[in-house]
């Protein structure tokens, strides 16, 4: 795949070509025709990993790590609903391209994920323009430096330099795009363990002893990952019992599981999929427009004018589920509460009186707080107390969730799905920024609480091993200490505790960090953004009031780095992680991807 003819041409780079470089790749090769024409062009692809698949999604992990979105809602190619100017290219979502069965009804595990972004690289590579020579770079980006080449202006050119043997190349733009940035992990003091954060690595959880006692950090999907990884993965079981009950059958070489979070509970699954799903409506209240219309007041904040517009429409989607699933739970018709609830949208003192004259049973009503920080403000007297309302409360959340009357839950956490892509768009098109963007990040965390969650078969998996022992759950607020017990004083160990548990700690030799690494520049493992930070080529973003943010500072939606002096880099674009694109929903992945490929080739001046 690596051409290697001579003629003069302008070249781009692109470092990391996972799904976010790989749908680079092709709105780049889409737009070559119609911007570019047939003047040769060199596209440069980096990565150590296979093209398309890239690190996360490599076809050479195990099969017990799965998707948390459903086959079915995961697509790379920008079907007709995108509204970019750039042409369409319609194809298969990931269950019509796989068409074998999905785990649990309806996902796919995370390398066969893999492979249909790999076919989807290796199709729109094959069929690029005659023009376009492709190299693919298996190797690491360690630095990209400016450069004068053949009598061009000083800087006018960069090199790519990798960690291989193969000597540095030119590029006139560079796209940075190696997704979630790791962070060096701290070293653990001598006789313990540290393991992550990062994403399940199959290798580092070989080194837990079977049986060892171990303090797990997090609760979210890299917490289920590493659970298939040391139950299933060690020869343990899952059976289902008469009573239609998941039941864990040890292999005796799992460890002991001491778990907990800030909020101190699992992430709730994703509501079991309908027979026959259908696309999430656009957004009744929190349009974008209305979100735009609002950010337009002088001295708009986020919280006081558009997040009341979010709560708004997932009130509005709870309750209009609720009247149509459940009407018996409701004192008035769906028409005279929707005309009322139009009318008080923004009030929300008034639109809680509503709610609660229409709708007696304070737990059909729609409490965010409840359901974002079920342990807030309890206490247990033991252990056993805590593991005791925890088992039940996952019991009720997954009855909740995939029994009959889960299509409320379904129609809130669709509205949390559609509100989120609005707040995406919004950050993404440059109409949040500084404190506004902090602001509606930390708000809608509910929203990746309440909506992220693992398949349900996974959540179920969760209580049996709860129920078995494996997985003891610590409380809401851990905290983690290295300390010496007092016992036997034999050396340190890692301490979990919780305040919901006073007096109540667990101790293990074994720290696993079970969680993406935060944001944190000062700490990237990753050798190029190293390197340009400590040029000051990159810097850290920061509040109105001067605090670090943990992004990298951009320019704007065309994401251009600004630099230590405030120059904006507009030859180098930094393309962060995203979640994958729903098809028919004019995703705002596509959108800016689009954006981005024909800045790249109308910047291009054409070779001399």
């Amino acid at each position: 795949m690596n051409d290697r003819t001579e003629p003069a041409a302008r070249s781009l780079c692109i470092i990391g070509c996972g799904p976010r470089g790989t749908s680079l790749v092709e709105r780049i090769l889409a737009n070559v025709p119609a911007l570019y024409g047939d003047r040769p062009l060199d596209l440069h692809l980096v990565d150590p990993y296979p093209p398309g698949a890239g690190r996360t999604w490599r076809t050479d992990q195990p099969g017990l790590l799965w998707m948390n979105s459903a086959a079915e809602q995961v697509t790379l190619y920008p079907d007709p609903s995108v509204s970019c100017a750039g042409p369409p290219r319609p194809g298969p979502t990931t269950a019509e391209w796989l068409t074998g069965p999905l785990h649990d009804g309806a996902y796919a595990a995370r390398r066969d994920q893999g492979r249909y972004l790999r076919h989807f690289f290796e199709t729109v590579t094959a069929g690029r323009p005659s023009s376009v020579r492709l190299y693919v770079h298996r190797a690491r980006a360690i630095d990209l430096r400016r450069t004068s080449v053949d009598g061009a202006a000083p800087g006018t050119r960069q090199q790519v330099v990798l960690d291989s043997a193969e000597p540095p190349f030119l590029a006139d733009r560079v796209v940075l795009a190696q997704g979630h940035p790791d962070v060096r992990t701290e070293p653990a003091p001598a006789g313990l363990t540290r393991i992550g954060p990062g994403p399940a690595d199959p290798a580092a959880l070989d080194a837990v002893p079977p049986g060892a006692p171990v303090v797990v950090r997090g609760l979210g999907l890299v917490f289920i990952d590493c659970l298939a990884l040391l139950t299933e993965g060690r020869g343990g079981r899952f059976d289902r019992t008469p009573d239609g009950r998941l039941r864990y059958l040890p292999s005796g070489r799992e460890p002991r599981l001491y778990a907990g979070s800030r909020r101190g509970v699992p992430l709730p699954p994703k509501p079991a999929r309908a027979a026959v799903p259908s696309r999430p409506a656009a957004p009744r209240f929190a349009t974008a427009d209305a979100c735009r219309a609002r950010l337009s007041r002088p001295g708009a904040t986020f919280g006081r004018d558009v997040w009341p517009l979010v709560l708004a429409e997932l009130g509005w989607c709870h309750y209009r589920a609720l009247f149509a699933e459940q009407p018996a739970r409701a004192r008035m018709t769906w028409d005279d509460f929707d005309a009322q609830y139009a009318l008080l949208l923004t009030d929300a003192d008034r639109l809680a009186k509503l709610a609660r004259e229409a709708v007696p049973d304070p737990a059909d009503r729609l409490d965010l707080d409840r359901l974002s920080a079920p342990l807030a403000g309890r206490r247990f007297a033991d252990a056993d107390g805590l593991q005791r309302w925890l088992r039940a409360h996952l019991a009720e959340v997954h009855h909740r969730r995939t029994g009959p009357a889960r299509a409320v839950t379904t129609a809130l956490v669709d509205g949390l799905q559609r509100t989120g892509a609005v707040i995406e768009d919004l950050w993404r098109s440059g109409d949040l920024a500084g404190d506004q963007l902090t602001d509606a990040l930390a708000r809608f965390s509910l929203g990746t609480y309440l909506s992220s969650g693992p398949p349900p078969l996974r959540a179920e998996q969760l209580l049996a091993l709860a129920e078995a022992g494996v997985v003891v759950f610590v409380g809401p607020e851990m905290r983690v200490e290295i300390t010496t017990p007092a016992t036997d004083g034999t050396g340190p160990v890692f301490r979990a505790t919780s305040p919901a548990v006073p007096g109540v700690a667990h101790d293990a030799a074994v720290l696993l960090d079970a969680r993406l690494s935060a944001p944190a520049p000062d700490r990237f493992a990753d050798p190029l953004l190293r390197a340009l930070l400590s040029r000051g080529e990159l810097t850290e973003a920061h509040t109105e009031d001067g605090t670090p943010t943990g992004e990298l500072r951009l320019s704007g939606p065309d994401l251009h780095p600004v630099d230590a002096h405030g120059t904006t880099h507009h030859d180098r674009v930094i393309a962060g992680p995203a979640q994958f694109p729903r098809p028919g929903t004019d995703a705002i992945f596509f959108r800016q991807n689009d954006g981005v490929a024909r800045s790249l080739l109308a910047r291009l001046d054409p070779p001399t």
